[in-house]
């Protein structure tokens, strides 16, 4: 039943995107745009190259944050639009749960999103000139990020599940979503860089660096791997539990038809 509800949610996100094309490349355009924009403007300002040895960094951080923001927005965006349709208490009453479904519904939006990430990273290191390292293997921290951020998604879900309205609130989650990606938390000193460990996606995105700037194998760094085990592991558990207190609740007050 999970596998058919898997295909009807992809089906139903392909045909959209088939139907309305312009969605997909007017995003890929102002993921492109932004970057270079600032790239440029903040040579500009300086006269210089800017950014030095840390370009790369920059170019990994920027494309990750474009794949897994709509990972973690996208569980948030589908509860509003539920709930502004009047669909949400139907959800409810499918025999696949309401929080599988909106996994199933990730999954099928992060598959199509790797291609959009994809062109926006060849079109990026093209621009900027650099270059960088890919492996199949990449896809161990990439596919550790999702599920980190699978469970920020459900924490967003949780919150737009009870107050409905949160537009405001996703916006201004992706400049905080910003500031995790691009902070390098896992090169500060001493105890802040043990804090990092517990930090939603850092240690998975130093993993990723590492292998894509540095060429390092995956298990070069053991220890960052298993961190990211945890990271995942963790988020994704408090997430998921966050969210079933919180369904629980709006059913209790019988707030799932309010908008």
């Amino acid at each position: 039943m999970i596998w058919h509800a898997f295909q009807a949610e992809f089906r139903r996100i392909f045909i959209e995107f088939r139907r309305y094309p312009t969605e997909f490349i007017s995003s890929v355009a102002i993921m492109i745009i932004l970057f270079y924009g600032l790239f440029l403007g903040a040579a500009y300002i300086s006269g210089n190259s800017v950014f030095g040895n840390r370009l790369s960094d920059i170019v990994v951080s920027y494309a990750l944050f474009s794949l897994l923001l709509t990972v973690i927005g996208d569980m948030g965006w589908s509860i509003s639009n539920e709930a502004q349709n009047g669909t949400l208490e139907q959800l409810y009453l499918n025999r696949v749960s309401a929080k599988t479904v909106l996994f199933l519904r990730l999954i099928a939006n992060l598959l199509i999103n790797l291609g959009m990430t994809l062109i926006v990273l060849l079109v990026i290191t093209y621009l900027t000139g650099r270059h960088l390292h890919f492996s199949w293997l990449d896809i161990v921290p990439l596919i550790l990020s999702s599920i980190a951020a699978s469970g920020l998604g459900y924490l967003v879900a949780s919150i737009t599940i009870i107050f409905k309205r949160t537009n405001n609130f996703l916006n201004l989650l992706q400049f905080i979503f910003l500031f995790m990606v691009m902070t390098p938390f896992t090169q500060l000193p001493g105890v802040e860089k043990n804090i990092a460990i517990i930090i939603p996606l850092a240690p998975m995105i130093g993993l990723l660096k590492q292998m894509m700037i540095n060429h390092s194998p995956l298990f070069t760094h053991g220890d960052w791997l298993f961190w990211s085990l945890i990271n995942a592991s963790l988020w994704l558990t408090i997430g998921m539990l966050v969210f079933l207190r919180a369904s629980t609740y709006a059913r209790r007050k019988g707030m799932l038809g309010h908008y």
